[in-house]
């Protein structure tokens, strides 16, 4: 077995609890789930039609509004359109952007699949908590890299590990059924060098943000 991102060889790993197997590649520091423990689509969308984030919400509302001061906020003024890719089933951070005025599409392959986003470049893009359920980074780093305009900005949101599987056993992120793909700063390094993107800011926690070039 080989890292998805690098291409270079992997340590596997079992997760005692929910008897997963994943893979950790320790030169771009990215954990993967074996394909054989990924849950159905059918069961995929049953876990999403769990979520309940609407406007209404303040802790979620609460969560984006830090998202976009930690991430992006200092640029805004560069950014006049943009996709949130993967907005699911309640877009609260497209109708947020949309309050500063921005232009946003959204697409989400289970709730909004249209892929309004083919023959156009944005500004920004956002995704939050989504990159964690894509069974093929290099895939959806490649759509990101052809869709942002050059000077563009990717706000990227997902938990990152703590890169020692010993750790990574009892990590709470990992318990979700839908969450295949983990990953750290390095791992961010290594795709932003793939993909034409320089990284200007990282929270070391959970939020990215990378510049295309």
């Amino acid at each position: 077995m080989l890292c998805k991102i690098c291409n270079k060889p992997v340590i596997p790993c079992i997760d005692e609890r929910n008897n997963w197997e994943f893979f950790h590649c320790k030169e771009c520091e990215f954990i993967f789930k074996n394909p054989r423990n990924y849950v159905d689509k059918t069961n995929e969308l049953k876990q999403y039609n769990h979520h309940n984030n609407t406007l209404e919400s303040p802790g979620y509302v609460e969560m984006f509004e830090k998202f976009i001061d930690v991430t992006f906020q200092p640029y805004i003024q560069d950014i006049k359109t943009a996709l949130e890719f993967g907005s699911g089933p309640g877009p609260v951070l497209a109708e947020l952007l949309k309050q500063k005025g921005l232009d946003v599409d959204i697409y989400d392959k289970f709730f909004s699949p249209q892929k309004i986003y083919e023959n156009k470049k944005y500004d920004l893009i956002t995704s939050t908590e989504v990159i964690e359920h894509i069974q093929n980074p290099l895939e959806v780093f490649e759509l990101f890299s052809k869709h942002i305009k050059k000077g563009g900005y990717l706000a990227l949101m997902t938990q990152f590990h703590k890169n020692e599987m010993k750790d990574f056993k009892k990590w709470w992120y990992k318990n979700d059924p839908t969450h295949i793909c983990f990953f750290r700063p390095r791992t961010f390094e290594v795709l932003a060098s793939l993909y034409g993107f320089k990284i200007l800011s990282n929270d070391l926690v959970k939020s990215v943000l990378l510049k295309k070039i």
